[in-house]
């Protein structure tokens, strides 16, 4: 089977989509005859496709408008490959597909789905904004499969009237081999956290990563918890607005904002933490479809608390992974956090069942696998 993966978001830009395209690229390269990805030009691009074990080829187009020139490329370079598979990593490049397969070149369409591009609608609900919605459903019926990375996922393709027969859920991953159990004695000391029950946050410093709620938990938690502290990885528009409100709360001796931290250093922080918090907020049409986080954080081992918001119930399965609690709630998440900290054993218990989950199935090696069968049932048997 020859496959092109069309994403409008790659490496060497770096992002949740962009992860997810690339690790199934890959992956699918070690299943199928010829794997091609078809994703725009960026600097520094050329050095690092050279180095993948697919082939890669390149657009000079700002992301958003990647399908126009496919209108007119994709026909041409499918019948010249024999591709009989087209994969979106979104539904917006999805028409040079459908007009590939009017016109014979391909066989079968295939549509990854995340959550926000299924309800983000630039033009709102104006008469425009009702004739996007309805393209973007005539698009989504043209699909053979289509693939969410959650339950809560699903559900929004089915509320855009997607047939269920053409859904699977295919949750997202991560790399077993990057996240992994590791000895941070020595860092514990150089960030004095010794003696401390530390939680940790990595992400995106926005209104909607819920990182207001886990300073009032904090609060709380200060008089109960008198060795807790509080890491927070990454940067954003909320930084300054966050660190105020830490004040204020009188927590800000607590926390640490570490700012943006290289990837490759990431591993050390979640081994650095007990317990990994992102108590995620529903702010339509941003919400969490999945959670990558979490899986990073359970690859090291380490128990997680989410909220139940967007995919996220996909990404900690309760009480056997992590906890999941209501949004917005200090209080039902210190009462978490310090059920954790009382009890030790059950927070070790969720962490090495995350762990296994991930080194068995939330793994981007399994995820692929899986992926590559779904798509060899596309096959009819006339083909």
């Amino acid at each position: 089977m020859r496959l092109f993966f069309v994403t409008q978001d790659f490496p060497p830009e770096t992002g949740g989509i962009q992860t997810y395209s690339y690790e199934h690229a890959k992956g699918l390269a070690n299943h199928l005859d010829k794997v091609t990805v078809i994703a725009p030009g960026k600097p520094e691009a050329k050095d690092w496709d050279a180095k993948q074990a697919f082939s890669t080829k390149r657009i000079s187009i700002s992301n958003t408008l990647l399908f126009l020139p496919l209108l007119f490329k994709l026909p041409i370079w499918a019948k010249k490959e024999d591709t009989e598979v087209v994969f979106h990593a979104q539904w917006q490049t999805l028409l040079p597909s459908i007009v590939a397969k009017k016109m014979g070149r391909i066989k079968h369409i295939v549509l990854a789905a995340h959550a926000r591009e299924l309800l983000f609608n630039p033009l709102g609900n104006s008469i425009l904004g009702r004739w996007y919605k309805k393209y973007m459903q005539w698009l989504l019926s043209k699909a053979d499969l289509l693939l969410p990375v959650s339950d809560y996922t699903k559900q929004l393709l089915a509320d855009l009237g997607v047939r269920e027969r053409k859904i699977q859920v295919l949750i997202n991953g991560t790399d077993p081999d990057r996240f992994l159990p590791q000895d941070v004695s020595t860092q514990r000391i150089k960030h004095k956290l010794e003696e401390s029950f530390v939680v940790l946050t990595v992400t995106r410093l926005v209104e909607r990563k819920g990182i207001d709620t886990v300073l009032k938990a904090l609060s709380v938690l200060k008089n109960e918890v008198p060795n807790i502290r509080y890491l927070v990885v990454g940067e954003g528009p909320d930084r300054e607005k966050l660190e105020q409100l830490a004040r204020t709360l009188e927590v800000d001796h607590l926390v640490t904002f570490c700012g943006k931290v290289p990837y490759n250093e990431l591993n050390s922080y979640y081994n650095l933490c007990d317990v990994f918090v992102m108590p995620s907020k529903t702010a339509t049409p941003d919400v969490e479809g999945f959670g990558i986080v979490f899986l990073e954080a359970n690859a090291c081992s380490k128990p997680v608390i989410g909220t139940y918001s967007g995919g996220i119930p996909s990404a900690i399965i309760h009480e056997k992974t992590g906890l999941l609690v209501e949004e917005e709630n200090p209080k039902e998440l210190s009462q978490a956090i310090l059920q954790l900290y009382n009890g030790k054993d059950f927070a070790q218990e969720l962490g090495q069942q995350g762990l296994h989950r991930v080194q068995t199935e939330a793994n981007w090696e399994a995820l692929s696998s899986q992926l590559y069968h779904h798509l060899q049932q596309l096959k009819s048997p006339s083909e």
